[in-house]
């Protein structure tokens, strides 16, 4: 990998090929982007790698002709089941929205860059999308990057795609090897990472101050679970690190799923050489519906490669990245998955078992791996801060309402019974609330501002920037949880004590509340 790094850091001059920036001249060839409002310029869809299926990414080709960076390239082959397009459903993600032009030529960036000349460095965040490494793209309408450098001096962003499902992670037996990852989502994230630290120079007209990588669930396994993946010196994600295996990550290959799609396309179940290079021929758009119609599912696996099987007690030794880190949780993650599998199910929801069994899947999945892995770098001495979104919008009335009714604004989701649901904090930290479900709040542009300006502090001085915006580092011990968006902080931030929300965090109360998560889901399956 050190040889692609070699390779990216060639990639770009830095420089810019006119006095208006929208003309970018880089090692590949010259780019244009747009000027979508006065103080933004923007690229979309420039190749940031390539790569044949199953192989690992390398440089893009040099292009003859200007590059016209002006819409966003294929996304990624995503698994649209049934249960991830009623997850995006819930989240206002339909249609258009969600059925996005597709290929295997999907490795491209996304720029969102000021357009004025400073003299001071700009901040740099990378945004990695979430979707379980099963589904996702740059291309989403909640990931515009307008609003958040508009509104945010010296801010650059960057979002990317990378493989997913399948393609991303086939866990082929013949692809097994002690040397090769074949966690080629992950190595696309790599090769994004190495691209843009060697190539934001050319879209900024100053050098690039600070980089944080931003994400959501991928980012968590990536950061958490040993990956060599995260090269620049500052993270912010919910992370989360588990007890046992981690979540959406194989120990060994897992060969079960890739033969059942391998059957289902006419490749055979006999892990040869042979079905290997017939699956390589069936079109993308046949493995795509047969990985759907097979209920398949491709997750990273632990190779010790690029995900390390001993990453937990690497973790406790101190052996891991050490570098100021910004996580937390939204306070009803669950809530839209367990209400996408009910109305797929039942047809309904069951509103208090609903939120009985999201509260306890929250704190298995989200709350109590986030308090372990904040606690760990709090003792180990990194400068860490830890957050709790709430999400909360009670400008419909003049007192506190139940949060069973309302916990997540209007303007995100029609659906209160989703309360602070997974994701819901996106559209407030893009400002993007005005591409949603209906008009924002004044508390929801205000929330936002606040939102934006706390993740810009932390781009731009990692170790100083919250403690300047008033955030007091993260210790459990002490009143310093942000919680984000409640009853009595609803266009900022409160602060206490983190110890309530990880009550059920100890060993035996953890293994007790999986326990209890067991029973509970019975209750959900048909009659």
């Amino acid at each position: 990998m050190l040889s692609l790094l070699t390779k990216f850091l060639a990639l770009t001059v830095p420089a810019l090929a006119t006095s208006d920036g929208l003309l970018v001249r880089t090692q590949q060839g010259e780019v244009i982007g747009t000027l979508v409002s006065p103080g933004v310029r923007r690229f979309l869809g420039v190749p940031y790698a390539v790569a044949n299926r199953w192989k690992s990414p390398q440089n893009p080709p040099m292009h003859n002709t200007t590059f016209q960076a002006t819409q966003f390239g294929d996304s990624c082959i995503q698994t649209l089941s049934a249960m991830n397009l009623e997850t995006l459903k819930l989240a206002g993600l339909t249609g258009s929205a969600v059925h996005v032009p597709e290929s295997e030529n999907c490795l491209s960036a996304n720029i969102w860059a000021p357009s004025s000349h400073r003299e001071q460095g700009t901040a740099v965040i990378l945004w990695i999308y979430g979707g379980g490494f099963q589904f996702g793209t740059s291309n989403t309408i909640y990931y515009d990057g307008e609003s958040l450098v508009r509104d945010n001096d010296d801010v650059l962003l960057v979002s990317f795609n990378y493989r997913l499902n399948i393609f991303g992670q086939p866990n082929a037996p013949q692809l097994g090897s002690k040397t090769r990852s074949q966690n080629f989502g992950l190595l696309d994230m790599e090769a994004a990472v190495y691209a843009a630290g060697a190539a934001i120079d050319a879209y900024t007209y100053a050098h690039p101050n600070d980089t944080i990588v931003k994400g959501e669930d991928a980012l968590n396994r990536l950061y958490i679970c040993g990956s060599r993946s995260i090269f620049f010196s500052r993270c912010d994600g919910a992370v989360r690190i588990l007890p046992a295996t981690p979540y959406n990550l194989n120990g060994t290959i897992d060969p079960p799923p890739w033969n059942a799609v391998a059957d289902s396309v006419g490749c055979r179940t006999e892990t040869t050489n042979a079905q290997l290079e017939c699956m390589k021929t069936v079109p993308f758009k046949q493995l795509e519906d047969a990985v759907i119609s097979t209920n398949a599912v491709f997750n990273p696996l632990v190779d010790d490669i690029t995900i390390f099987s001993d990453s937990h007690s690497r973790a406790a030794a101190g052996n891991f990245l050490r570098v100021p880190l910004l996580g937390g949780t939204t306070a009803h993650e669950s809530n839209i998955i367990i209400v996408a599998n009910q109305e797929l199910t039942l047809g309904t929801t069951l509103p208090v078992l609903t939120e009985l069994v999201s509260d306890v899947e929250t704190q298995l999945l989200f709350t109590c791996p986030t308090s372990q892995i904040t606690n760990i770098h709090v003792k180990t001495g990194v400068p860490t801060w830890r957050y709790h979104y709430q999400g909360e919008d009670f400008s419909c009335c003049g007192m506190r309402v139940n949060q069973i009714t309302i916990a997540v604004f209007p303007g995100i989701s029609s659906r209160p019974d989703l309360r602070a649901y997974h994701a819901s904090e996106l559209p407030i930290f893009f400002g993007t609330y005005n591409k949603t479900q209906s008009p924002p709040s004044a508390d929801e542009i205000a929330f936002s501002r606040y939102v934006q300006r706390a993740w810009v502090a932390f781009a731009r001085d990692p170790a100083h920037g919250l403690l300047k915006y008033g955030w007091p580092l993260y210790d459990p011990e002490t009143n310093s949880l942000a919680q984000l968006g409640g009853f009595y902080n609803r266009t900022g931030a409160a602060f206490g004590q983190a110890k309530p929300l990880d009550s059920a965090c100890s060993p035996s109360a953890f293994d007790t509340l999986a326990s209890v998560e067991t029973k509970l889901l019975t209750l959900f399956e048909p009659a």
